[in-house]
This record gives C-alpha cells, sequence and structure tokens, in this order.
C-alpha cells in the first residue's frame, strides 16, 4: 500500500514558509508498514496546534476540568498569532466545496471519550439509533480500543462499528472542531476531507480519515469546523466571533471552496455558527437568532424560527441531521416540543438528547461532539494502518 501526494497549487499560502497544502489518498498495495508515521509526516508544515503536550494520563484520571470548549485566552493568542502570518493569497479558491449539513451521510463520528452521564448517554442514544445505511466511528486512544470495541458492539453490528485508534485521542471530544472537514471532489460528489491546525494539541487527522476511507487535505491554518456550516450549493456561513481566529471570508473560501462566505455577527453562545444556524435543502434555514432573518431572507433563504432559550449557551439548532433523522438537544419544558414540531415539520424524525449540562457547563451539545461524513472511496487499508475495524 502506498500513499499519493498531490500537490494543490491553488492552496499556497502568504507565509514565504508556508508550502502547498498536500492532499494525501490512500491506494491500494503490498507493503503497508509505517504509513501512519508516513501520513503524519506529510503534515510536517501544520505545526502542533498548542505546546507539546504532558505525557498522555490513564483515560480515567482525564477531566474534562482540563479544557472547555471555550478557547483561553492563551489559546486565543497563540492561534491569532499564528494565523496573522498564514492568510491564503486574495481571490484564492480551493477546487472542491464543503459538504452541506443535511447531506446523505455515510458515517457518523465520535470521539469515545467521555465526561459524565450526558456524555455517555449521548453516544449510547445515538449507537442504538443509528440510521439505516450510517456506519459509526469511534475515534480511541489506542490502549482502550478493545474495550470501546466491546462498548459499542451493544449498540452497533460489527459491520456497522468502525474503531479508528491513536495514541492520545484527548483533545477530539469535539469531533465537529477538531476532525477533518468533508467536501466534495467534484460534481459527481467524490468525497474527502480537510483537515485544518486545531488550536489544541491534536494529531489524529490521519486516524479519522483513514478509518472513513478518506483522503485528506491538509491546511496551515487555525479554524475550528463548529464555525463553518455550508448550503446545498456551497455557499458558507460563520459567525464574527473570536473562533474565527482571524481567519476571513477569503481564506474559508480558500480552504474549504465555498462559493460565497457569509460572516454572521456574534450575537450569543461561544461563538461557533452550529449554535444558531442550520441550513437545510430548498435554500431553507432553521435560525434561533431573530437579528439573522433580514439578512437571511434578502440572501434568498426562507427561514424558519427555532425556539430560543433564556439560557447563553443552550440551543436546538446545534442538532445532527443524518438521513431524516434529528438528533436533537433537549433541555426539558415546554420550548423542546416546539422545537420538535418545528423539525417534525419539515419531515425529520426526533431523537431528543438530554444535554443540560453540557451545554450549560461548555461542554458543547450534540453538533459539536459529532462529525458527520459522505460516502468516501472504499479502500481496504484499516488493517494496514493498524487501526480496527469491526
Amino acid at each position: 500500500m502506498r500513499i499519493l501526494f498531490l500537490i494543490i497549487t491553488s492552496s499556497l499560502l502568504c507565509a514565504p514558509s508556508s508550502q502547498a497544502a498536500e492532499r494525501v489518498s490512500f491506494d491500494g498495495g503490498a507493503d503497508a508498514a509505517g504509513l501512519l508515521l508516513q501520513a503524519r509526516a506529510a503534515a510536517s508544515t501544520m505545526p502542533d496546534a498548542a505546546p507539546a503536550a504532558p505525557a498522555p494520563r490513564p483515560q480515567a484520571a482525564r477531566s474534562m476540568a482540563d479544557f472547555s470548549h471555550d478557547a483561553t485566552p492563551a489559546e486565543i493568542r497563540r492561534a491569532n498569532d499564528y494565523n496573522s502570518t498564514r492568510h491564503f493569497p486574495e481571490g484564492a479558491r480551493a477546487p472542491f466545496r464543503p459538504v452541506e449539513d443535511t447531506a446523505q451521510f455515510a458515517y457518523i463520528l465520535m470521539s469515545a471519550y467521555e465526561q459524565g452521564g450526558e456524555s455517555a448517554n449521548l453516544r449510547k442514544t445515538i449507537a442504538s439509533n443509528l440510521p439505516s445505511g450510517v456506519k459509526l466511528l469511534i475515534l480511541a486512544d489506542s490502549d482502550e480500543a478493545d474495550r470501546v470495541r466491546k462498548k459499542y458492539l451493544q449498540w452497533v453490528p460489527a459491520e456497522r462499528l468502525i474503531i479508528a485508534a491513536d495514541e492520545d485521542t484527548s483533545t477530539g471530544f469535539w469531533a465537529r472542531d477538531s476532525f477533518p472537514v468533508p467536501v466534495y471532489d467534484d460534481a459527481a460528489k467524490k468525497a474527502s476531507v480537510v483537515a485544518a491546525r486545531y488550536y489544541r494539541d491534536f494529531t489524529s487527522w490521519d486516524a479519522v480519515a483513514a478509518g472513513a476511507h478518506a483522503p485528506i487535505v491538509k491546511k496551515d491554518f487555525t479554524f475550528v469546523g463548529g464555525n463553518l456550516m455550508a448550503d446545498e450549493d456551497g455557499n458558507c456561513f460563520a459567525v464574527d466571533s473570536y473562533r474565527l481566529f482571524t481567519a476571513t471570508a477569503g481564506d474559508l473560501a480558500a480552504a474549504y471552496g465555498c462559493k460565497t462566505v457569509r460572516i454572521m455577527p456574534h450575537v450569543h453562545g461561544i461563538g461557533d455558527v452550529d449554535e444558531v444556524l442550520k441550513t437545510l435543502p430548498g435554500r431553507r434555514v432553521l435560525t434561533n437568532t431573530p437579528e439573522y432573518r433580514a439578512s437571511l431572507e434578502s440572501w434568498g433563504y426562507k427561514v424558519v424560527m427555532l425556539p430560543t432559550r433564556p439560557e447563553t449557551y443552550r440551543t436546538y439548532a446545534n442538532a445532527l441531521i443524518v438521513r431524516g433523522t434529528v438528533f436533537m438537544p433537549s433541555y426539558g419544558g415546554a420550548a423542546d416540543g416546539e422545537a420538535r414540531q418545528v423539525y417534525e415539520s419539515l419531515g425529520y424524525k426526533v431523537v431528543p438528547i438530554k444535554t443540560v449540562s453540557l451545554s450549560d457547563d461548555l461542554h458543547g451539545s450534540i453538533h459539536c461532539q459529532t462529525m458527520a461524513y459522505p460516502p468516501m472511496p472504499e479502500k481496504d487499508l484499516l488493517k494496514s494502518l493498524g487501526l480496527a475495524r469491526l
């Protein structure tokens, strides 16, 4: 087995030391030893997203108190400083487009790491209600992979479960932020994934991509996937919060191939677009932010309002939609029923998941903790990479 590196010249970065982003695709062959290490070596232009992490601790000793979904001032400074010299050339656009949030997904991806009963229940509920035709990919520490496999086999048949293993995966808890973002390479919707530098120490892009059989492109700038939302035409939305890390609309077009980029004002929440918007087929968009309505309508969207919550971080927009099923945050009270009715009126089956403490304690809700990919080129490479596919 070999790894092919295709240079995408249109994604050259401004910094003199920057190189073209490398497109890494996986192909069949006989010699597979060390492929995961080779893939990581290909990302040498992507420095660590934070200073070297301490030696991995046993999973039971890790605590979400070590890091919140919100970035620290030091993390923000590092990311902003890094991006300040890595803006893309004006007018550059990647030769693909981002996958819409309601695509015909083939994979739901999550980290195996849990913190408290709500995150454990979130994972169990999604696994137990996996839509037809969808596989579940769980990213786990290598020394925990067998235990994680046995746990998820309680809810998912072996042929629909993939365990992607890497040395230390704890900072992948917010899969939406850290995992590579799916894109379409052509009009036929052949898919691959784009990895940006996470603002925390995360090095499992290759394990995730290999688990989903995904060719991967690596971009040398810092960004979080939760602040990118695309419609079915490749038009993108983001929120003008610190979580852009100085990235511009042009940077997002150059990195992900967005046709247009709308930067929405930061009204509430941490500052990710998946807290406040949900694009739907047919030029429709869900939002819980009345301040956005006039602009969205002026751009040709039919706006459907979700109920708002008085609590800062609770939001029904932070839902995961996969093949007609909505995994919807649930907080208790009448607003839950109103939000459910909105989704059901649009033809979706709703599976509510309690995320009260997850939202309130800045541990992220359902969309934050999950990623979804469309079908990828099928290559039987997991065994040779030392990853377990079950």
